[in-house]
């Protein structure tokens, strides 16, 4: 694959050049502040209602961040974007790894194991195509295939929206809508940047366009990072250890032990934290009016060194993916038809006993839409199958894998939407359903959203919403079946063996979500937008480990039953969030906040600890209710972009997030008040970029992230995140 990206980086910077060369006269780029705050607020979103419309009409709480708008901002990769979006928390792990969240729900339940700080919420998706780790839950974000030049725009939906995209969005929707050319002949786009950290970066593309009727391309991207410090954080004894190999200590017992006895395996790179290839191939073809056939194929590898899965020692793990998709597109007269599929093998805990595993997933949706009058109708049935094998790897017989042999998660589903207008056409009412029927738990779940917009006249709407989603079941929670060998001193210098079976239940209920919401924009000014938002959540039936029992034979060993349970706790979240356009001259400011407050109603502290059992201290947090401290209650930024020549243009864009408090589980087994919490400062990080183009074609710039050092922590005991620059071209053609 890299011998292949390196032939397509050459061949874009090469036909780049030559039309760059054969350029009479050079024509100057774009004044952007010729356009007007009219033109620059008429973008399209299509997320919000699963239709083109204009940002300012959609019916939900939704943000469009336009590919002009990452280039200016000096983004690196499509996760640091996310920073200038309204309503998501982006924490940086390691350098170029992010941990993402719409509006939190993250470090729920507390006092747990780690892939339950990842976003299991929030369902991503590449052109309609779900990304999604059935696994565990979330988005292993270096395994997505696209980069930065691949995107057209970045559209978000926060708020349940399972009615429209299916589970898994709960707390909202982030659709990556990549990039179609429509200029006749052939165009070439190359850009690469290099930095601190011995950050290297690269994308190019080549593609040939054919009137209206036929386009066909080729893109590669390339990523190299070093971490910023080459330390992990050893639990047992809380401190940082500079190699991987001094995380193992004879003095450690029980299942920690055996857990770090090869850590050289575990991290055979310690210095990367980021090492990914991806290539995409794309074709599409318009035989008529109405009819569209789009293709699209690619592959990726990676390795990263993350906080996503579990690893008892430290929290950072190295992550290898290697996948494989191809998507079609089919929509021909009112008919839209996509048939997805992804497969590869992944390791989200390299050199961890039971991790590894091949998977696959099926993607089949149809939707048909119709109007009578102003009316429109859309119904639609979806397929689902993916598909979790380990068995090529562990010994299934002894329980060596995650779920020891073959998983499977099979959804059907029929959906309607319905979108009507009425008072001549000020007001909008737009209503859906959807039933999803599993394999696993055998239940019928039902998710919704209603929403009314009022649009008073041009200037002024008005909009309520109300929804309910619910996650879809995950692989490791229904047929999880490893056991763990340890030992454990129960004397001075005595130990006994001990044996823990851990397996899942096939009968949890799925994690649902309702929301009810209230928003207004206004253009408040001939230069001036506003958009305000409040919400309220209510998100229950969390599952976590329990312990069920532990049978002690003197002198032998220790038996520990441990089982996943559903538990009591519901998250109860309201907040506000306030986001602005502003142009003044030649400077745009787009400015946004979330404030929120997140409640724990009937949650337990005790759930997963020798003291718990499914009837009685599992239950004993019912009638209390804590502030969650997991999640900030402030986060936002901004984005000022100053064009202040026709040639050189300068942004300055800030993100914020408020002091959190993470307790993993290893605060309930230490209960030092140590080990297992973490104590994450506010940070505000300041980044610039400032660009000039000699021509339009031609891009130079070069780009500080973090400019005031704050070298503090963003997740829990991951790398110190430091200042870094970057200086890199551009070319498109």
């Amino acid at each position: 694959m890299k011998k292949l990206f390196a032939a397509l980086l050459v061949v874009s910077f090469t036909y780049a050049s030559s039309q760059l060369q054969a350029q009479d006269k050079p024509k100057e780029v774009e004044d952007l502040m010729d356009l007007s705050l009219e033109d620059l607020m008429k973008v399209e979103i299509v997320s919000a209602s699963k239709k083109a419309e204009n940002l300012f009409d959609a019916p939900l709480s939704a943000s469009v961040l336009t590919r002009d708008e990452i280039k200016r901002a000096g983004a690196t990769s499509i996760m640091e974007a996310f920073r200038l979006i309204p309503g998501l928390i982006v924490r940086q792990q390691t350098n170029g790894n992010f941990d993402v969240h719409v509006r939190g729900l993250d470090n729920v339940p507390p006092n747990s194991i780690m892939v339950n700080s990842a976003n299991t919420t929030t369902l991503v998706m590449i052109d309609n195509r779900p990304v999604y780790n059935y696994l565990q839950g979330g988005t292993l974000w270096e395994t997505l295939p696209v980069d930065l030049n691949d995107v057209d725009r970045i559209e978000v939906v926060r708020g349940p929206a399972a009615s429209m995209y299916g589970p898994n969005a709960v707390s909202g929707v982030i659709h990556i809508i990549t990039r179609r050319f429509t200029k006749e002949g052939v165009y070439a786009l190359a850009n690469t940047q290099y930095g601190s950290n011995r950050t290297a970066i690269a994308n190019a593309s080549v593609g040939y366009q054919k009137g209206d009727k036929f386009n066909l391309g080729i893109s590669g991207n390339f990523q190299k990072r070093e971490r910023n410090e080459i330390s992990y954080y050893r639990i047992y004894d809380n401190t940082y250890v500079s190699m991987p190999d001094s995380l193992y200590n004879s003095s450690a017992t029980g299942q920690e032990q055996a857990y770090m006895a090869n850590p050289q395996d575990r991290y055979p790179h310690p210095g990367v934290s980021m090492n990914k290839q991806a290539v995409n191939a794309f074709v599409g073809y318009q035989p008529a009016n109405q009819v569209r056939v789009d293709l699209t194929t690619g592959l990726q590898n990676s390795e990263v060194q993350s906080g996503y899965a579990e690893n008892l020692i430290t929290p950072l793990s190295t992550v290898a993916s290697n996948t494989k998709y191809a998507d079609m597109k089919v929509n021909a007269y009112g008919l839209t038809s996509q048939l997805s599929y992804t497969d590869g093998t992944q390791n989200p805990v390299v050199g961890g006993s039971g991790a590894k595993y091949d998977f696959n997933t099926l993607d089949a949706n149809v939707e048909y839409g119709f109007s009578i009058k102003k009316l429109s109708i859309k119904p639609g049935l979806t397929y689902r199958k993916a598909v979790y094998d380990d068995s090529k790897y562990w010994n299934v017989e002894t329980k060596q894998g995650l779920i020891s042999g073959r998983g499977e998660v099979v959804t059907y589903a029929a959906s309607v939407r319905g979108d009507y207008t009425l008072l001549d056409d000020k007001l909008r009412l737009i209503g859906s359903i959807r039933a999803d029927k599993f394999n696993y738990p055998d239940k019928l779940y039902a998710s919704y959203q209603i929403a009314a917009n009022y649009k008073l006249n041009d200037k002024h709407l008005f909009r309520l919403v109300q929804s309910r989603a619910n996650r879809s079941p995950f692989i490791y929670d229904t047929y999880l079946d490893k056991t763990f060998i340890g030992r454990a001193q129960v004397a001075p210098n005595y130990y006994v063996p001990t044996e823990t079976r851990v397996h899942g239940s096939r009968d949890l209920n799925l994690v649902t979500s309702e929301m009810t919401e209230a928003g207004y924009r206004v253009k408040a000014a001939a230069n001036l937008q506003l958009d305000v938002e409040v919400f309220r959540t209510i998100t229950k039936n969390y599952a976590e480990f329990v312990q069920d029992k532990s049978v002690f034979t003197p002198g032998v060993s220790i038996k520990t039953d441990v089982s996943i349970h559903n538990l009591p706790l519901v998250v109860k979240q309201n907040g506000i969030t306030v986001s602005a356009n502003y142009i003044l001259n030649k400077i745009q400011i787009k400015p946004f906040f979330t404030l929120q407050e997140t409640k724990l109603a009937d949650y337990s502290a005790y759930y997963n600890t020798p003291e718990a059992n499914p009837s009685t201290n599992i239950n004993s947090g019912i009638g209390t209710t804590v502030s969650h401290k997991g999640t900030p209650t402030v986060f936002g930024g901004a984005y000022i972009n100053y064009q202040f020549h026709p040639k050189w243009n300068i942004n300055l864009n800030g993100y914020y997030t408020s002091a959190q408090t993470y307790y993993h589980r290893d605060n309930l087994k230490f209960k030092d008040g140590v080990r297992g919490v973490d104590e994450i400062a506010a940070k505000f990080i300041t980044s610039a970029k400032l660009s000039y183009n000699p021509v339009k074609q031609l891009d130079v710039f070069v780009t500080g992230r973090n400019l005031t050092s704050n070298g503090s922590r963003e997740f829990y005991r991951a790398d110190k995140i430091g200042a870094s620059v970057l200086a890199g071209l551009n070319f498109e053609f």
